[in-house]
């Protein structure tokens, strides 16, 4: 399979670029612009070439490029591409959106990985893998896969390689375009990582406060295993009264009634509107 990675050089690209180099199913074709992302190639033992020569009989071309320009490298790339050729994006935003030129007589897939479960990190044999929280070819987790439009065909076999860009992989979730936008930037990025940083922040107020940072650090880590354990149904356990007083009391305190918006599809439409480059 011929595969040029738009973006080589990026921190995807390279994810990707690593895990495909001496695989002999793939012949992999980067192409990168920034001196910087030709330098990491280098580094890798990878050469750059030029994207009429990459774009010339590949079988899939990868979109590995931050959001807020895929719009216009799509708008750029898609009418020079091969018909039959396969269009790949790493997340569901451009896509759902509507920024990408549909051509019907090629393929589009959209995937992104899980990342390594929370809770599967903690039975991964290997040291290295139990603090592999992105993904990076050391830990196992899942992928979400999604036809935009094209051949069934097609869609097994970019899903085959990107099982294999992603690997070790437990396995893959076949969803459509909006339900992934609905975990990404929904239910991910919005609602998660604000929680996230809202904690983040409360705990920089209980240091703030005079707490020992150390103390602040251990008892906080810990009640945040313990929480997501009980409340995810990890463990066969309940909540303290306390505890669950106390969470019931925090939703009127901290969340909107309506905070469940960001999942109507207008909601999530204006965020991927936002994410690739606004209006």
């Amino acid at each position: 399979m011929r595969v040029a990675i738009l973006g080589a050089g990026g921190n995807m690209g390279r994810r990707i670029s690593s895990s495909l180099k001496g695989n002999v199913a793939y012949e992999i074709r980067p192409i990168e612009r920034s001196d910087r992302g030709r330098e990491l190639l280098s580094a890798m033992g990878l050469t750059p070439i030029d994207q009429a020569d990459a774009f010339a009989g590949a079988d899939v071309v990868i979109f590995a490029v931050p959001d807020r320009i895929v719009r216009d490298v799509a708008a750029e790339v898609v009418p020079l591409l091969d018909p039959g050729t396969s269009i790949l994006f790493l997340d569901p935003a451009a896509v759902a959106a509507g920024r990408i030129p549909e051509r019907l007589d090629i393929n589009c897939f959209v995937t992104h990985p899980t990342h390594p479960p929370l809770y599967s990190l903690l039975s991964e044999p290997d040291a290295a893998a139990r603090t592999d929280y992105w993904g990076g070819g050391q830990a196992r987790q899942a992928i979400v896969f999604a036809v935009a439009w094209g051949d069934d065909e097609k869609a097994e076999a970019v899903e085959s390689l990107v099982k294999d860009m992603f690997a070790p992989i437990t396995v893959s979730h076949r969803i459509t375009v909006d339900q992934m936008a609905m975990l990404e930037p929904a239910l991910t990025e919005t609602l998660t990582n604000g929680c996230i940083s809202l904690i983040h922040e409360g705990m920089e107020r209980v240091i703030a406060a005079g707490v020992p940072e150390a103390a602040t650090r251990d008892f906080l880590m810990g009640h945040l295993q313990i929480g997501i354990a009980i409340i995810f149904r990890e463990l066969d356990w309940k909540l303290s009264e306390g505890a669950a007083l106390a969470l019931a009391d925090s939703r009127q305190q901290l969340f909107r009634e309506d905070w469940h918006r960001i999942f109507e599809p207008d909601s999530i439409l204006a965020s991927l509107k936002q994410i690739t480059g606004g209006d």
